[in-house]
């Protein structure tokens, strides 16, 4: 969450306002750019989304600074917004993160008679600093301060720090941190490598523990808390092509990218014949396999888990923020296969990082280059679906079951080439089937029909299952109704006590061994006045309304969640919500 931009090249604070809007994904409650201009700093904060804004009132500068905000600590205010000043303006401060004993720090520190502002976290760095180069005897903050501050907080943390000198400092630990260069010799700094697509030509993944300084010509020096020898940076290519970021004509991201998934999926299955073998092996000769995620990559993890149970697997899927109770149950022959589409989800890496501890192996599915996960895991995949934008996953949750699927048909001892002829077969269905005007007039209407209801459930069963839990998050993420997800077995064990008249259920049913248990708990729904929505291949008189699906068993799973993707844009289309960006969410997850 929060993201991160510096550049060091002309026009500097123009560089960072388009860096930021790419990032604005990682938080947009506020925003704010620092330069410095004549020896003086000079600071723009604004709340509330960047939107439309071309150019900042700041002047032209070589270095600059900014930050967007996904607010953790202290509401949605201007004083709350980063960047953060010194009370002498010396230096500003942006962080990305959380200081876990803010609080005790922040109560030792007003002993000390130091004032505050403002209600965040971030603060309290800020005047930790002060204190340190008041101890060392400093006007501007040096390496040495900065590194006697860093060491001084816990929980995960991303700093950076403008100088009134122009100087750069930053520190990484958790929080993804990334640098950019170009052949002109400009320096970029920023949460993510996407963001410096145009920008940059080669990166830096800035690991946990390294202090970095950029001077205001751009030289760039990345130390160790442990040592002051440089460490030698080994920068990367930028595809750029690859992550151009374009709405392509569509009103929203979100809406462009459901409608890429009748074009990408197949992409999901070109990964290296060396990883493919090396994850296959793993799963095979695994004690147990746990699979991993958070929010909708959990139901990814939940999805693969279900498929490698059903090829006699000993298979467990845990949600990462629940996952601590097996942390002593880990064991070397065990395997973990971790889903996130940023590949910096903090619940999720920090138990990767127990795992590796205790000798798992660990396999991962990301969609962002140069993640932190990636480099965490013995056989890393890239997802390849294009770059996901809009803050609801859409063909990131649908690539993520495709490559569950391939992998459980690799495991299986079945033909790779066999696996890419239906999936290309039904991709071509799924794009036949988003782009049916038929469909899409549907789902509108049956939005209208949604707007006098405050809640809603889903069943599914079986495969089925995730796709129902799924369902219901995309309900409650994009259009703020109160849906949940269950499975059609748990229906009589309390559930049907919240059906009443008129209640809207969706039965999500695929043609397998679930289909009659489905109809019956669609049957128990009706008895009870509950207005059944079917999703299914078939139609049934059971169904008050029915949303047919493509006729491709193998992906029913994820056919039967792509409806609520466009119901719940057009949800959101009627209620006057934004569906790229929806209340107190971010894309990528950097806190606990």
């Amino acid at each position: 969450m929060c993201g991160i931009y510096v550049a060091v090249c002309d026009d500097a604070q123009e560089k960072v306002l388009a860096g930021l809007k790419r990032l604005e994904y990682r938080g947009y409650d506020s925003w704010g750019v620092a330069v410095v201009s004549d020896t003086a700093l000079h600071i723009e904060k604004y709340v509330g989304q960047i939107g439309a804004v071309q150019e900042l009132l700041l002047p032209s500068t070589r270095v600059a600074l900014g930050h967007t905000r996904w607010a953790t600590h202290g509401g949605v205010t201007q004083a709350n917004a980063h960047p953060h000043s010194a009370s002498d303006d010396s230096f500003v401060l942006v962080q990305n993160g959380v200081v876990e004993n803010y609080q005790e720090l922040k109560a030792s520190l007003k002993t000390e008679g130091y004032e505050f502002v403002s209600q965040t976290d971030t603060e309290v760095i800020v005047r930790l600093l002060e204190k340190e180069m008041k101890k060392g005897g400093e006007e501007l903050p040096s390496r040495t301060s900065f590194q006697a501050t860093m060491d001084q907080l816990e929980g995960r943390s991303t700093v950076a720090v403008l100088a009134q000198n122009n100087l750069l400092l930053l520190y990484r630990n958790g929080s993804p941190l990334v640098l950019g260069k170009n052949k002109k010799g400009a320096v970029f700094c920023s949460s993510d490598v996407l963001s410096m697509a145009g920008d940059a030509t080669e990166y830096y993944t800035v690991e946990n523990g390294e202090v970095v300084t950029i001077s205001p010509t751009g030289e760039v020096v990345c130390f160790t808390t442990s040592s002051d020898e440089p460490v030698v940076m080994r920068y990367k290519k930028i595809d750029v092509e690859a992550h151009t970021i374009d709405k392509n004509g569509y009103a929203h991201y979100m809406l462009k990218e459901i409608f890429d998934q009748g074009q990408v999926l197949l992409q999901v299955t070109n990964q290296p014949a060396a990883e493919l073998k090396k994850t296959v092996s793993y799963i095979k000769n695994a004690r147990m396999v746990y699979t991993l995620g958070a929010g909708s990559a959990s139901f990814a993890a939940q999805f693969l888990s279900f498929q490698l149970r059903q090829l006699g697997i000993q298979s467990d899927s845990l949600p990462s923020y629940e996952a601590r109770s097996f942390q002593s149950l880990f064991q070397k022959d065990d395997v973990v296969i971790v889903f996130s589409q940023s590949g910096e989800t903090a619940d999720t890496n920090e138990v990767v990082e127990w795992m590796k501890k205790q000798g798992v192996k660990v396999v991962s599915i990301v969609n962002m280059l140069g993640s932190t996960l990636t480099r965490l895991s013995d056989s890393p995949h890239m997802l390849q679906v294009g770059p996901e934008v809009a803050i609801a996953s859409t063909k990131a949750l649908s690539g993520q079951l495709v490559w569950s699927l391939f992998i459980a048909w690799l495991v299986a001892g079945k033909s790779e080439q066999d696996f890419r002829k239906q999936l290309q077969v039904y991709q071509a269905h799924l794009q036949e089937w988003l782009e049916s005007t038929s469909l899409q007039h549907q789902l509108e209407e049956l939005s209208v029909q949604l707007l006098q209801h405050n809640q809603m459930f889903i069943l599914g069963r079986g495969q089925l299952h995730t796709s129902a839990l799924e369902f219901a998050l995309k309900m409650k993420e994009i259009s703020y109704i109160h849906a949940e997800g269950f499975s059609g077995g748990e229906l009589k064990h309390g559930v049907i006590a919240l059906i009443s008249s008129g209640t809207p259920v969706f039965c999500l049913i695929a043609q397998d061994s679930e289909k009659a248990d489905m109809l019956s708990a669609a049957a128990e729904v009706r008895a009870r006045g509950g207005w059944v929505v079917g999703v299914a291949r078939e139609n049934n008189e059971l169904f008050s309304e029915w949303i047919q699906l493509p006729e491709d068993e193998l992906f029913v799973a994820i056919s039967s969640f792509v409806p609520a993707q466009l119901l719940t844009y057009y949800l959101a289309l009627k209620h006057g919500f934004d569906p790229d960006k929806p209340r107190n969410l971010a894309k990528s997850v950097t806190v606990k």
